[in-house]
Parts: C-alpha cells; structure tokens; sequence
C-alpha cells in the first residue's frame, strides 16, 4: 500500500479516536446532554450533577479541547454551551444505538418503567396529535433556564423539584404529559408515578425538546414535499 495512504489513514482515524474517547465517560456525556438543555456555569453544572467544580471543570477542558463545548464570556460570568448542533445529533445517535445493540439499555428503561408504573411513554407524532386536540396539560419538569431556552409548543414549566408543592395548579380535567431532558433522564417517569398517586392521568413524553423538533422538521419536510408531488398542490 502507498505509504502517503497509509499515513492519512493512520492521522484521520486517530482525530475520530479523540472524540470517542472524549465520549467514553460518564460524567462528560452527562455534561454533554445537559448542555443540550441550554447554556450553563460551571457552577451550575457541578451542582447538576453532584460534583465539584473542579472536577466538571477537568472534564469540560477535555471537552473544549476537541471542540465539543465552547465557552462565551459576559462581564465577570463564563458560561459553556455545546459547540454545534452537531454534538446534539451525536449524543442523540449514541443513545439510538445503544438502544438498539445493547439489550441491557432496553432492559434498564423497561425496569425504571415497571417500577414507577409509568404508561408506555408517547411517540412524537402521538403527542403532536394529542397536543393539536388540545386534550392534554404539557408539563416540562426542567430547571426554568432550560425552558426559557427552548421547551416544546404549548408546556408549562414546573421544575421537577417544585412538582409537589405545585400539584394544585394541574387541571384532572385533562392528561398530564411530562417530559424532561429526553431518555437518558428519569425524572419524567418517577414524576408520573407521584401523579398518578395524586389521582392524575397522565403519560410520558421521554424524547428530548431537540429530538421533538429534528422529528417534527423532518414530519413537516415529508409532508411538504407529498403536497407538492400531488396535483393541484395536493388539493383533492
């Protein structure tokens, strides 16, 4: 083999290693997927995730330093954020796969499911139909700084830590749909579980705001481009 091959070869999967290794830890996958929520302190993070600031900071470098986060600076406050949406897509794609290779993954989201009794969670174009009906109360249990950043059409915010002493302010009337920060993110089911004790029916949405809109772009794209396929636009 050419040798100017082989070195190429050798260099460019060594510059992929370096983000797989930046992605095989816990606690940097975990700061990934709640920078997915929104821009956050170091501070914030650590707190998040019950660690020192020292030791989120170490991991944050790491990070930066393959370009997954970046930091914005604004008077005496550094805040980091994921670097593109691309990072989204591959924290996203990591959690499909695992689903889909790894049994031990369906095995540990079907357990939390059972023990907490939460209903079999909706898809997205399921809850796109319930939420045009206006036949349910969308409940975002996110900390306020990630719903102001970004929440699905139509929710209301009552953080997961509030969600006892707010229990009044949801209507029986209507399905309570909760949802958090996506599948890798518990607080949806075991918050179903203490609102169906209150007497509340309710279900799950266990997909993240950002997983809700790539689908609903891709829905809206398919359905576009059916419309204009048809005669007439589509009109019958």
């Amino acid at each position: 083999m050419d040798e100017r091959i082989t070195e190429y070869r050798d260099a460019v999967y060594e510059q992929v290693v370096k983000v797989g290794k930046s992605l095989g830890n816990v606690t940097r996958l975990q700061l990934l997927n709640i920078l997915a929520q929104g821009p956050k302190t170091v501070e914030v993070l650590a707190s998040t995730v019950g660690l020192s600031v020292a030791t989120v900071s170490r991991n944050l470098q790491i990070l930066k330093q393959i370009n997954l986060v970046a930091i914005e600076r604004e008077k005496n406050f550094v805040t980091y954020r994921l670097n593109s949406e691309r990072v989204k897509q591959l924290v996203t794609l990591l959690v499909d796969v695992c689903e889909e290779t790894l049994p031990e993954m369906t095995i540990l989201e079907k357990t939390l499911a059972q023990e907490t009794g939460a209903p079999e969670a909706l898809t997205g174009d399921a809850l796109k139909t319930k939420l045009i009906a206006d036949d349910v109360c969308l409940i975002d249990l996110r900390p306020a700084d990630e719903f102001a950043s970004q929440h699905l059409p139509g929710a209301r915010n009552v953080p997961y830590d509030q969600l006892d002493q707010r229990l009044a302010e949801l209507p029986k009337a209507k399905e309570v749909v909760v949802y958090c920060r996506g599948r890798l993110c518990a607080y949806a089911n075991v918050a179903s579980q203490k609102l169906q004790a209150a007497g509340f029916k309710v279900a799950t949405f266990n997909q993240s705001v950002w997983e809700w809109s790539r689908v609903m772009t891709e829905t809206e794209q398919d359905e576009a481009s059916f419309l204009t396929a048809r005669p007439n636009g589509g009109i019958l």
